[in-house]
Parts: C-alpha cells; structure tokens; sequence
C-alpha cells in the first residue's frame, strides 16, 4: 500500500482496506514511533491515562503494562478501531482496567480533569483544529497532568507538503506543536526529534 493510500484510510478507517490499516497499526511497523516515545516517558503506576486516536489499541496496552495501577481510556471515531482496540485489550477491559470509546478530539465525551497523562500518535493530522484538539486535552486534564503528540512526519521531507496536497490532512512542525501548545496555557514544553526518521515528540503540562 502506498504511503498517500495509508494515511488517507487512516483518517476513518472503513471496510476491508480499513480493517487492514487498523490491523497494521498494531504491528510492528507502527512499532518504533511509541517505542522512541516512551523509552524517554514516565507513566505513574496508578496514572488516569487517555490515547486520543487510540487505532487498534496496541498503544492503549503498552500504557497499561507502564502503569499496572492505573487505568487506561482509548477514544478514538472509527467503529473498525474500536472493535479492534476492545478485542486487542480484552482483557484489561474485563477487568476493569481498561475503556475504548467513541469521540472526537475537538469535542470530547470526557469530564474535565481527570487524567494524568493524554496520549495523541499519529492523529493530530485530521482533527478539524489542533487548537481546539488541544484545548480539549487541557480541559480533561488534572492540574499538572501532561500532554504527549506523536507524530512519524515531522514536515520537513517534501512527501510530506505532497500528502497533504493529495489527503486532507495537515503535517505539522514541532515548531507549530509547540506554539499552539503554549497558547492553549500549556507549560514546561518539551521537544525531542529524531531528524532522521523523521518522528517528532513535544510534552508539555497543565499548570
């Protein structure tokens, strides 16, 4: 499947093709983003835990073995991710310990201040606003809870303008992240790039 293929069944992942994506967000080719992450990422062991764009769920499960105390959402819009993210974290739901729903990351189905930590890999590229995705974050968010954006395209590999001209979809820089980030009312923002891959990661904190 072609990259431009990819990333526009993955905005809402549907039928066959959809399921395929879905599964493939799950191996191991999805694999190396979460893993550079959260090499570099302190999860409390009884952390309150949100995966906004959750996919298949094979992230939901790497938080759920980082903090075996807590409690890990995913939320995501496609019914195919869902299916998919409740079976791949079966367990964890049965008891208890895990919840897959559906919502949006601009309008999101969750009381304000509740987590510890907001996860968003590989999705800010289709919500409708980055800022009111992440006022929305802000909002769910305890008082010095911490926000995470993940991304494998950092914007500066001219296929990246490319896809955006072919998908409706937005690459953003960590530049731009980061700004919108401290214009929400985030603090102590933080960057990591790895240039080569070209994956970017900014932090940052509820005051």
């Amino acid at each position: 499947m072609s990259l431009r293929k990819h990333y526009q069944r993955s905005r809402n992942p549907k039928g066959f093709w959809g399921y395929r994506v879905i599964k493939a967000m799950n191996g191991k080719q999805h694999a190396a983003l979460p893993e550079w992450v959260f090499a570099d990422l302190e999860i409390k062991k009884d952390a309150q835990v949100l995966d906004v764009g959750c996919g298949g769920g094979a992230n939901v499960a790497r938080m759920l073995e980082m903090c075996p105390e807590g409690i890990v959402t995913g939320m995501d819009y496609s019914t195919l991710a869902l299916e998919e993210a409740n079976d791949y974290n079966y367990r964890a739901i049965v008891d208890k310990k895990c919840y897959i729903v559906g919502g949006n990351a601009v309008q999101m189905p969750r009381a304000k201040e509740i987590y510890d930590l907001v996860t968003a890999f590989e999705t800010v590229y289709y919500w409708s606003s980055l800022e009111l995705g992440l006022k929305e974050i802000f909002r769910v968010l305890k008082p010095g809870g911490t926000c995470v954006i993940a991304n494998e395209m950092d914007g500066l590999d001219p296929e990246h303008k490319k896809l955006e001209k072919s998908i409706a979809m937005l690459v953003y820089s960590i530049e731009d992240i980061s700004d919108i980030l401290a214009k929400v009312g985030f603090i102590d923002i933080k960057q990591r790039h790895d240039e080569e891959r070209h994956f970017i990661c900014v932090t940052a904190k509820k005051p």
